[in-house]
């Protein structure tokens, strides 16, 4: 794997990460992938990836979800925004797998609980370019492999659910950052990364265009973004609503303005009960928080994305010379 946004001596915002700087920092959540990738019958690049709070079903999680803009197809989220809570693992994967993985989830559950209702959260964006999207690659078993190899360390980049996603015009994929909160609480984002136009990317306040040529063949203002929030500060469902909104300045941070065909989703929850005096009072350290993370996670899967040949023709990974570069010029 390449190395991460931090590895490389930048770095982001004005709070701290935690320990791994990934989302598991936030204490009962692990993250699993399974990622496909052959070339026969045909030309697959995707996969599963899920991320999976400790005992969800036995106890649901405050939740709820944001959209900048809903071109999207995932399934579990009417059912978070009205009842505010989680009570399934967050999958990700490709936008015609999505039926799949839903069945996969309710396989899964049904074998370790009783019920006659469930609502799995499953949310996609489109390989179509890297991936044969119409090929059935993923299976409800890919479900279970990703939950089951879950763990509190996991890859990024052209892994799982983002193995064939790009980002503003080079290969994307799986991010992730935390930062740490007062009184030892956590914050943590995982992005599944799959938008943008390239002639938009600004990193550190220098475009990329200026100094590198794009990675995709094919150039597009569409795709979309997953952005999963996760905290162990007590929250209720409407402040996570909060939160989840705020995540999006991060992406126009980094130049994306928004495009007709991009769905942009966030889902927040939090793994502690209850509320606390000081989240009621300011809210300005969680709203920085998530803006930090979600940039960097972002930044994190261009980062460490590999250039994958695929479907319809090749995503190069982005060049992170120009980055470091820019960096150390401004800085002196």
């Amino acid at each position: 794997m390449r190395k991460r946004f931090r590895e490389l001596g930048l770095s982001f915002g004005r709070l701290q990460p935690a320990e791994k700087n990934l989302i598991t920092d936030v204490g009962k959540i692990k993250v699993g992938h399974v990622t496909l990738c052959y070339d026969r019958p045909s030309i697959v690049r995707t996969g599963v990836t899920a991320i999976v709070p400790e005992n969800v079903f036995e106890r649901p999680l405050s939740a709820a979800c944001a959209v900048l803009n809903g071109f999207g197809k995932s399934v579990g989220l009417l059912q978070v925004e009205e009842l505010g809570q989680l009570e399934t693992p967050i999958l990700l994967t490709n936008t015609l797998s999505v039926g799949t993985v839903f069945q996969g989830v309710v396989h899964y559950m049904s074998t370790k609980y009783k019920f006659r209702t469930l609502n799995p959260v499953v949310c996609e964006c489109n390989d179509g370019f890297l991936n044969d999207i119409l090929y059935p690659a993923v299976k409800p078993e890919d479900v279970f492999k990703a939950i089951e190899l879950a763990s509190e360390d996991f890859e990024l980049g052209s892994v799982g659910a983002g193995t064939g996603m790009t980002t503003f015009g080079f290969k994307g994929g799986i991010g992730s950052s935390s930062r740490k909160l007062k009184d030892n609480f956590r914050m943590g984002v995982l992005v599944l990364a799959n938008f943008g136009s390239y002639e938009d990317l600004v990193i550190l306040g220098s475009r990329a265009s200026e100094y590198v040529r794009a990675g995709i063949e094919r150039k597009e203002e569409s795709g979309s973004i997953i952005i999963v929030v996760a905290t162990d500060m007590p929250l209720d469902s409407r402040q996570l609503k909060r939160i989840a909104r705020h995540s999006f300045l991060a992406l126009g941070m980094l130049g994306a303005p928004g495009y007709h065909s991009s769905g942009d989703i966030c889902i927040a929850f939090s793994t502690s009960k209850g509320t606390t005096e000081e989240t009621r009072e300011n809210f300005d350290s969680l709203f920085r928080a998530v803006v930090e993370c979600t940039y960097e996670a972002i930044c994190d899967a261009l980062f460490c994305a590999e250039t994958v040949n695929g479907f319809l023709g090749s995503a190069t990974a982005m060049p992170t010379e120009w980055v470091i570069e820019c960096s150390r010029r401004d800085r002196f």
